[in-house]
């Protein structure tokens, strides 16, 4: 919609009301959800100014600007947190600023709350917003977090060069796209699998390891998507892997999983998965603005090769393709080294017996895999989980391997 004039259509029996850009807009609205005497006129117009953005993405671009000004190579001292509901769509409506200052959204203006409950100061635009935060953050008295006394950590300017001395020494055969998946898998452990996602999928819980597997890929696959070696928009990817309303591939939102998994009556699901999301999300912008400036002092390259240190074996590392491959050749074979350390489990019969129709053939369940698991079947993920392919070995055997029962070629020369 431009930025013309906007109209606020209001019920004025319930309250209810809907913002439209004509007059002729409203009535449509009107007809189309109440029915309406000739003579009534339930409805008031009220002209309202255009649609400002919603604060996140203010904010967040104010707090750029604030990084920018510091000399250290540190954010600046400011906490965000979106707030999240149960109707949350993309961007929250509500944001906290250091915990105390919270900036609200309502179509065509923002309030700002002040620290003690009572102030308050409303902006009409974003330039408006950003005078008043300009004025808080002025007030606003950081104190630095004492050290502790421990061993000294590595900084993470260390762990960077660090990072990308191991990707040349390990992975520096790849291409650009190879790199860039893989950097996608450790940006997903970081900001997805290693968070409260996890709680939600632990115990007896509805998220069980094939859909944990398969939104998982679709998570990296949303990463990879929104890298490149020209330009990365660190904190809109944070931002988008915690988004409460992406859709994952069993058809539910991110909140809509959170909700399901949460029950009060289980202490290892009882935490509020809305609370969760804005935590997540704390945490996505604060790595999002570490990382942009990062990328400022060592280049996007070594940024993202910094990522690529290691493979776990997930979907889009380089691992995963052997994975696929020795999976694939013992879904039909017993003998295969993969079943040593399962031949024994009660499992073992009953699962070669189970197995889903629909990868029934192993050229279409090699491709599935290589293309995603996020694009198996419900049913089809949980048989491949079942079968331990998070165990397969990914080990090249060049010097043999005893998981698999593959002599070295020295044990085979002899």
């Amino acid at each position: 919609m431009k930025n013309s004039v906007l109209w606020r259509v209001v019920d004025n029996d319930s309250g209810a009301e809907a913002i439209v850009s004509t007059p002729a807009e409203a009535v449509a609205f009107i007809n189309s959800r109440f029915d309406t005497d000739e003579y009534e006129e339930p409805f008031s117009f009220t002209e309202v100014g255009p649609f400002v953005p919603k604060p996140l993405g203010v904010i967040t671009a104010w707090a750029a600007e604030q990084d920018d000004g510091r000399t250290d190579g540190r954010t600046a001292p400011i906490t965000i947190r979106p707030v999240v509901t149960d109707g949350a769509i993309g961007k929250c409506d509500d944001v906290v600023l250091w915990g105390d200052v919270q900036v609200t959204w309502d179509h065509d203006v923002y309030t700002v709350n002040g620290p003690d409950g009572f102030e308050y100061d409303v902006a009409d635009s974003a330039a408006e917003l950003n005078e008043i935060l300009d004025e808080y953050a002025s007030d606003y008295e950081y104190v630095e977090p004492e050290r502790s006394d421990g061993h000294a950590r590595p900084s993470q300017r260390e762990l960077i060069r660090y990072g990308a001395q191991e990707c040349a020494g390990r992975f520096g055969h790849l291409d650009d796209d190879a790199l860039l998946w893989l950097a996608a898998t450790r940006i997903t452990l970081a900001l997805w699998r290693n968070t409260p996602v996890e709680n939600w999928h632990a115990g007896r819980s509805p998220l069980h390891d094939g859909t944990m597997m398969r939104i998982n890929a679709a998570t990296t696959r949303l990463v990879r998507s929104m890298l490149s070696f020209d330009h990365v928009d660190w904190v809109a990817v944070g931002l988008a892997i915690v988004d409460p309303s992406r859709v994952l591939p069993t058809g539910q939102s991110v909140l809509e999983l959170g909700l399901a998994c949460h029950n009060p009556d289980d202490p290892a699901h009882q935490d509020d998965p809305r609370d969760d999301l804005a935590e997540m999300a704390q945490d996505a912008i604060g790595w999002g603005r570490a990382y942009r400036l990062h990328e400022q002092e060592f280049g996007l390259r070594t940024l993202i090769e910094f990522f690529c240190a290691s493979d776990d074996g997930w979907f889009g590392a380089p691992g995963w393709g052997r994975i696929v491959d020795r999976f694939v050749a013992a879904v039909d074979d017993r003998e295969h080294g993969h079943w040593r350390v399962h031949r024994d489990e009660p499992w073992f019969d009953e699962w070669f017996a189970s197995r889903p129709a629909d990868i029934a053939d192993n050229a279409e369940l090699r491709r599935l895999l290589l293309a995603g698991p996020d694009l198996l079947s419900e049913a089809a993920a949980e048989w491949c989980v079942e079968g331990a392919i998070r165990y397969v070995c990914w080990n090249d055997h060049a010097n043999g391997c005893k998981r698999c029962g593959v002599p070295s070629a020295t044990e085979s020369s002899n």
